[in-house]
């Protein structure tokens, strides 16, 4: 009877510690499902350590920040800061300007929408009038 009673235990524990592990979410399908890999996202934006760790892993190599780069370039927003921000930035502004200027087919097209604008044009034509500054 004893060994019934320890037999039958153990097959209730193993019972009930396969139906614990048929609930368990595996990380895999966790990350696949949308709405618990928004939770998990938010959770480890929350945590300033973990958004450190997540920033520091995507940008440690040239792959990973071309990628994200062209990811956020796709946004018309992001693409106007970063040309703020370029602009805004005296050695990224030469560095943009040097390669607008080398481009024919770009000096053209930063030439014709200079001189499209009325404006614009008048401006340049009264800048042109005026002598080169000394260096």
């Amino acid at each position: 009877m004893n060994g019934t009673r320890r037999l039958l235990a153990v097959v209730v524990a193993s019972a009930g510690l396969a139906v614990l592990a048929g609930c368990k979410s595996d990380v895999d399908e966790m990350i696949m499902n949308p709405t618990t890999k928004d939770e998990l996202v938010q959770k480890l934006l929350a945590d300033d350590v973990a958004k450190h760790d997540i920033m520091t892993r995507l940008t440690s190599e040239d792959a990973s920040k071309k990628e994200i780069a062209e990811t956020l370039l796709g946004d018309t927003s992001i693409k106007a800061m970063a040309l703020d921000k370029m602009a805004a930035d005296q050695p990224s502004r030469a560095a943009l300007l040097q390669k607008l200027v080398a481009d024919p087919a770009m000096r053209a097209e930063v030439i014709a929408s200079v001189t499209s604008d009325e404006a614009t044009r008048k401006e340049v034509q009264e800048i042109l009038k005026k002598p080169l500054p000394k260096k």
